[in-house]
């Protein structure tokens, strides 16, 4: 007796609709992944986002005592883990200034560099000096990890409250976050 008329699927039948399946799950893939924007280029969803931001504390990376995430309460502050190694990190560094600047005369914002490779502080230092970032730099071990930070550079913007409001994976730009600032205030 055939498979057909033992009332079976012929094994022939089998092979094409499951190769059939696979195409269609393999072609909606395709369709997420080409219509998502890459994280690289902008805001990304994240559990954080819409909580109070976790506490930043520790000795300043240049030198000035200690700094917090807290002193800035009252400010839009961009948190930017980076390292001195990072070329993406170093290459968004003139949009940071240029954020800075741009909020210089109303006070109304600022960033705080982390510093995300303990083995990398003096030379991150070295590098915010010569750069001319004068915004505040920590050094908080924990910090990368109460964030989760997945890799850098890595930016999370906490609005005056205190409430993170967006996460930017890889370089950010001074536009990309006002864009956010505009949209909350």
């Amino acid at each position: 007796m055939t498979e057909a008329a033992a009332g079976r699927i012929p094994r022939s039948r089998v092979v094409l609709y499951t190769a059939i399946g696979v195409g269609v799950v393999v072609a909606a893939l395709i369709a997420v992944l080409a219509s998502s924007r890459p994280a690289a280029q902008g805001s990304a969803s994240d559990p954080l986002v819409g909580q109070p931001a976790p506490p930043i504390s520790g000795p300043s990376l240049l030198g000035s005592g200690r700094v917090s995430l807290s002193q800035l309460r009252g400010r839009w502050v961009v948190v930017n883990f980076s390292a001195s190694w990072c070329a993406p990190c170093r290459q968004e560094t003139p949009q940071l200034k240029r954020f800075v600047a741009e909020h210089a005369a109303s006070g109304d914002a600022t960033v705080l560099a982390v510093s995300y490779d303990p083995a990398d502080e003096a030379s991150l230092a070295s590098f915010l000096k010569s750069s001319g970032a004068d915004w505040p730099a920590v050094i908080d071990p924990s910090a990368d990890v109460s964030y989760g930070v997945s890799g850098i550079p890595e930016s999370y913007l906490v609005d005056p409250a205190g409430t993170v409001v967006a996460r930017f994976l890889g370089g950010v730009t001074a536009s990309e976050v006002d864009k956010v600032i505009g949209k909350k205030t």
